[in-house]
């Protein structure tokens, strides 16, 4: 099971969230490969995530893009055994990445979360075929305790959880208070998600549909 699986929202929404993540299966394509070859793989995992557009990368060991200081630091940070990944928010630029990745051909296991239909099509147009598949049912049980769908759809990018309702309505307020803008607002929401799969742009997008702001 991933944890950028179980974002929620609707299908507009959705489309303009897209997670790349890579990692070392154990014992079973790290074996006889240099820790440090290991390394350099997940590292230009993320470089070209880059080069390709994507808006935000992490390393689930060590910390995200603002935790950490930079793209360099969170290259730098980036060793054997990490979890790395990169966010996208277009369809085409996902498209772009999965050529690339097919193309470096770099020997790891890479999952892409996002909507079914949606990558289905990128992985046609990439030349690639699938071979696992996995959907979220969603959140079973007392979901009356559940928060607003609104910040379901912000908290559910952070797979961890760091990202807490409570702090959501902190940012809420503030926007509403005019001590920050939405865009903002999705920026600091996004520096407590350490894996960095947090889609700062789409949670901005969230903020001015809760709080009526234009920016």
């Amino acid at each position: 099971m991933s944890h950028t699986l179980h974002r929620r929202g609707d299908v507009e929404s959705l489309k303009r969230d897209i997670v790349f993540l890579m990692l070392p299966a154990h014992r079973i394509n790290d074996v006889d490969i240099p820790m440090a070859e290991v390394g350099a793989k997940l590292r230009r995992f993320m470089e070209i995530g880059i080069s390709k557009g994507c808006i935000y990368i992490g390393n689930a060991s060590t910390g995200n893009v603002d935790t950490l200081g930079g793209v360099d630091k969170v290259l730098e940070s980036t060793v054997e055994g990490a979890t790395v990944h990169c966010v996208f928010d277009d369809e085409d630029k996902a498209v772009e990445m999965m050529k690339a990745l097919k193309e470096e051909d770099l020997g790891l296991s890479v999952v892409v979360s996002g909507l079914f239909d949606m990558l289905g099509e990128c992985c046609k147009k990439s030349g690639l075929s699938p071979h696992t598949v996995e959907y979220s049912l969603g959140i079973w049980g007392d979901t009356e305790m559940l928060a607003e769908e609104p910040i379901m759809e912000i908290n559910t990018m952070c797979g961890h959880g760091m990202v807490s309702v409570n702090r959501i309505r902190d940012i809420i307020k503030k926007i509403q208070e005019g001590r920050m803008t939405c865009t903002q607002g999705g920026k600091e929401l996004g520096k407590t998600c350490t894996c960095g799969i947090f889609n700062w742009e789409r949670a901005g997008e969230i903020l001015k549909r809760i709080t009526g702001m234009p920016e």
